[in-house]
């Protein structure tokens, strides 16, 4: 091998741990608060087939999602981009939940939260969207890729 073309080899080496270091560092972290199991595995299965699996945050409730906020996001001064949130898991009365996710909202460096629900009545998406700080309402099934997506910001 002629000194030309290794030193050819070895940029194009560099070239592509360099892509890859850069896709990782635009990755978004995501956490998901959703009380379905088989959301939850399907997306956890699909993500570490992709190695996206360390972007994405699941918890079925409230009291130990908001905990590893605490200790994981805040104190490591960690970021979420964005928080998938279960109409279901904050029941009936959201405002105490969606504010309290709002109070955080110094922290965690405004990120989007999106609510995700079975129920698709005008009612209930114009109570939740009163909150400036929700980003979108989202109908279930929502797309078995959009997570990937919102961690990527692309498709594969």
């Amino acid at each position: 091998m002629s000194l030309v073309s290794a030193l050819l080899e070895w940029k194009l080496i560099h070239q592509n741990e360099t892509e890859i270091v850069q896709m990782q560092r635009k990755r978004k972290n995501v956490l998901c608060i959703d009380s379905e199991s088989s959301f939850i595995e399907q997306q956890k299965q699909e993500l570490s087939h992709k190695e996206l699996v360390d972007n994405l945050f699941f918890f079925d409730n409230l009291t130990d999602a908001f905990e590893f906020i605490e200790t994981q996001i805040i104190e490591k001064n960690d970021k979420l981009h964005y928080i998938i949130l279960d109409e279901k898991i904050v029941g009936k009365h959201p405002s105490n939940s969606l504010e309290k996710f709002y109070g955080l909202n110094k922290f965690l460096k405004k990120p989007e939260i999106i609510i995700v629900t079975e129920d698709n009545s005008i009612f209930l998406r114009n109570r939740i969207m009163q909150y400036p700080f929700v980003s979108a309402f989202l109908v279930k099934p929502i797309p078995s890729n959009y997570i990937e997506f919102l961690i990527t910001g692309h498709l594969a």
